[in-house]
């Protein structure tokens, strides 16, 4: 898995990924439990499927967007945010949005998708053990290994005061799409209070 995972990384690096120079390698490794008031959403990217493309995360606000980061093929973010209801875009060719209520202290798991035929990714929760996506299952803690952690790099405020009047307008268009969404479709989207890990 290495070796392929290598290759997307040359990829990404001539130019084929939509990440740029947005992100880089956390000095550690490890996902430290959320700060105190505070609740950690960790997004993880595995598919080799679209791996060229470049993912952008944001929390989004009543349309007003905030950068989580940069999710190329074989990395995962740690995004610390504050309790509440949420609400999440990923963008690559195409956007799809997860739904979120988290509580402060515990990190929560998401594994973001490929949607065959659009060039989308969907953020999908990772529960306990109740969804075709849970922490029972073997894959996860592959997941959450074979994945790099990545933060924020110096050029991170330049890029997306650059970007994001292009995706507020990817917001708009797709944001209107998920309101078609089925009841069920949505809670199949939504992050619940009970899927996250406590300290």
């Amino acid at each position: 898995m290495r070796k392929v995972k290598l290759l997307f990384l040359v990829l990404v690096t001539l130019g084929l990924g939509a990440c740029g120079g947005t992100m880089m390698k956390a000095p550690t490794q490890q996902i430290k439990p959320p700060s105190s008031g505070k609740a950690t959403i960790v997004f993880m990217r595995t598919s080799f499927v679209a791996g060229a493309i470049g993912v952008e995360m944001l929390e989004t606000t009543k349309g007003d967007l905030k950068f989580v980061g940069n999710l190329a093929m074989g990395d995962k973010i740690a995004y610390e945010t504050t309790p509440g209801k949420k609400e999440f875009m990923a963008y690559g060719i195409a956007a799809d949005f997860m739904l979120a209520n988290v509580e402060s202290g515990k990190t929560y798991y998401v594994i973001v998708r490929p949607n065959w035929g659009t060039g989308g990714f969907a953020p999908t929760p990772v529960r306990h053990s109740t969804s075709k996506y849970n922490m029972a299952m073997p894959e996860f803690k592959e997941w959450v290994s074979d994945t790099d952690l990545v933060i924020p790099g110096p050029d991170t405020a330049t890029w997306f005061a650059e970007k994001k009047p292009e995706l507020e307008e990817v917001y708009k268009e797709y944001w209107a799409r998920f309101q078609t969404k089925t009841p069920e479709q949505i809670a199949e989207r939504t992050l619940n209070p009970e899927d996250g890990v406590p300290k």
